[in-house]
């Protein structure tokens, strides 16, 4: 009987390291060429910025800076996304100029997920959340600016700022 056991954890493992090579298998490979490919390849784009925001920056480097680089080229390439970037909500970026590309990331994510969504305000809301989740997974310089943030997006204040600043206020 203490087979049963052995064959359940040896089955357990086995399921969850076929999870963690499936979830790494939908991390996008390759730029798609075509619109009909970048549509095709969302999906894995989405999986792509996931990692991106969950893993902290010290983890996976080499993994990391293959992840980055085929992001920022199919968001630039992209002939379905478009994003802007302001630097009137960017300061967050000066000391950790990483957080960038998160928030690019949260940015094009927020535009997937809502019709191909070019809203400045909610876009940049996004893209500053995402660099924050990251941010506050470590291995950041520690900046005043990204504090601010935190602080305005736990008190509910986040989207004015963001509002006032993309408006000139």
């Amino acid at each position: 009987m203490k087979t049963f056991p052995f064959l359940i954890v040896t089955c357990l493992i086995a399921c969850s390291t076929f999870s963690l090579n499936a979830q790494k298998a939908e991390l996008l490979s390759v730029l798609p060429q075509t619109k009909e490919e970048f549509i095709a390849s969302e999906k894995n784009l989405l999986a792509t910025i996931d990692w991106l925001e969950n893993t902290p920056i010290n983890e996976e480097t080499e993994l990391r800076k293959a992840n980055n680089a085929l992001f920022v080229a199919w968001v630039t390439n992209s002939p379905t996304v478009t994003i802007e970037i302001s630097a009137k909500v960017l300061d967050f970026t000066k000391k950790n100029q990483e957080l960038l590309v998160l928030f690019m990331a949260g940015w094009t994510r927020y535009s997937l997920l809502n019709n191909y969504s070019k809203d400045a305000v909610q876009g940049s809301i996004a893209g500053i959340r995402c660099a924050i989740k990251s941010y506050n997974l470590g291995g950041y310089k520690k900046d005043k600016e990204m504090q601010k943030l935190i602080d305005l997006d736990v008190n509910g204040g986040l989207e004015k700022w963001v509002a006032d600043k993309l408006s000139g206020k």
